[in-house]
């Protein structure tokens, strides 16, 4: 990153040993892992490093490739602390265990299986949670109330 002139020179070589913590403002340093603002003081930033959170999260970003689910699983575009899965139509929160724990699940591997049968009968995938929205909008004039059995209009009820 880009020094600023406000950051002390003990603060500013702490920085740049940890790459995902960056000047956010004045006075100010954001960590772009999870988006954490902390006030720009050496204690501070010592404190934050050696935390939990921040050495779980680090160690997970070194080591974990989210690119080997990828046309599947991709960023979400609505929190940016989430992937969407594109199959299931799910977000997952962007942790190592959190994926894994999607991708060998039930919903996944099923939603996997159908999608790789769409490919080779070159039909358009439709995942399973809109599968059953597009059997309902093709009978719109089946009007059932609940579990009752069809509404008929010709029959007007008298008191």
């Amino acid at each position: 990153g880009a020094a600023v002139p406000e950051v002390p020179e003990a603060e500013r070589l702490f920085l740049r040993e940890h790459p995902l913590l960056s000047p956010a403002g004045p006075g100010k340093v954001r960590c772009r892992l999870t988006g954490h603002e902390l006030p720009c003081r050496l204690s501070e930033l010592q404190a934050y490093t050696s935390g939990k959170k921040y050495q779980r999260l680090i160690k997970a970003a070194r080591e974990f490739d989210y690119g080997t689910f990828e046309p599947h699983i991709v960023p979400s575009t609505k929190n940016l602390h989430q992937l969407f899965c594109k199959l299931t139509l799910r977000h997952i929160n962007k942790l190592p265990e959190h994926v894994l724990r999607h991708v060998q699940g039930k919903r996944y591997q099923k939603a996997l299986k159908t999608y790789e049968e769409c490919q080779r009968e070159g039909v358009e995938y439709v995942p399973a949670c809109l599968r059953q929205k597009k059997q309902r909008a093709r009978h719109p004039d089946d009007q059932t109330n609940g579990s009752r059995q069809p509404h008929r209009k010709e029959e007007f009820w008298e008191p």
